[in-house]
């Protein structure tokens, strides 16, 4: 399978890159190990609550619209916020797909994944901020043709301890 970009994660940062790239018309899939939102479905205290008010809840082109602009939404309210703008945007998800592997060609990336292999122009990582790194080896910056930035933050990440 052939595409553009292939995104990888569908939560907030993945859906609006997709949202980005649909509104210039850039053909793309988003690849999703478990559903639309999975890290908040199955990595996230049920406890938990978003520490801004639900009036700064935005995204590219969504916003909060509820009945309680200065509370704080909860796990669940996320999750269907999350949902719902997938939903709005038309997003172009594959559920249960996970990449396995990203490797760099002459005209792109060759991603390989648990539904299949996958070729593409870009690759955008956004799988979230509490998954394991797998870092390949250094080679020598004149080799490097790309830089990879991660940022790993493992703060209360259920899952990841």
């Amino acid at each position: 399978m052939r595409t553009d970009v292939l995104i990888i994660g569908a939560g907030h940062a993945g859906l609006a890159m997709s949202r980005r790239l649909a509104e210039r018309s850039i053909d793309h899939v988003v690849l999703e190990r478990g559903e639309v939102a999975n890290s908040w479905k199955t990595e996230r205290w049920d406890s938990l609550r978003l520490l801004t008010p639900n009036w700064q809840s935005r995204l590219p082109g969504y916003e909060y619209r509820g009945d309680d602009p200065e509370g704080f939404r909860t796990m669940p309210e996320t999750i269907a916020f999350l949902e719902r703008y997938a939903k709005a945007i038309a997003a172009p998800v594959r559920a249960r797909t996970a990449a396995t592997s990203v490797r760099r060609t002459e005209d792109g990336y060759a991603v390989q994944t648990t539904q299949g292999a996958w070729r593409a122009r870009a690759v955008v990582l956004a799988s979230g901020a509490c998954n394991p790194m797998a870092i390949p080896p250094r080679r020598p910056m004149t080799t490097i043709r790309a830089m990879l930035v991660m940022a790993q933050v493992r703060v209360n990440c259920r899952n990841s301890i």
